[in-house]
């Protein structure tokens, strides 16, 4: 984000007040409080909207599969902790 205000403009849209309170939720989760995370946090939505940004990288998919598997009473031994969740869950690519 610049720090230039000549180049940035001020959007002001209405939501319903649930969605702010989760869209705020959600910014203090995986941005922080820091001072502009909100504008952060949109600017991101934007980009990835418009496709001026890619999408998530396949190793951010992946660190939730792995952070569930960390969580869980599950003993690894050293197989494919991916391969291995899905068994144990049940989860078959390609079914539904």
């Amino acid at each position: 984000m610049s720090r230039d205000k000549r180049d940035t403009e001020v959007l002001k849209v209405e939501l319903p007040a649930w969605l702010a309170e989760r869209f705020r939720r959600y910014v203090a989760e995986r941005y922080g409080f820091r001072r502009g995370a909100l504008s952060r946090a949109m600017i991101d939505l934007i980009e990835r909207e418009l496709g001026l940004k890619p999408a998530r990288s396949e190793h951010s998919r992946i660190d939730p599969i792995v952070g569930l598997g960390l969580r869980s009473e599950y003993k690894w031994d050293g197989e494919d902790l991916v391969e291995a969740l899905r068994r144990r869950t049940g989860f078959v690519p390609g079914r539904r």
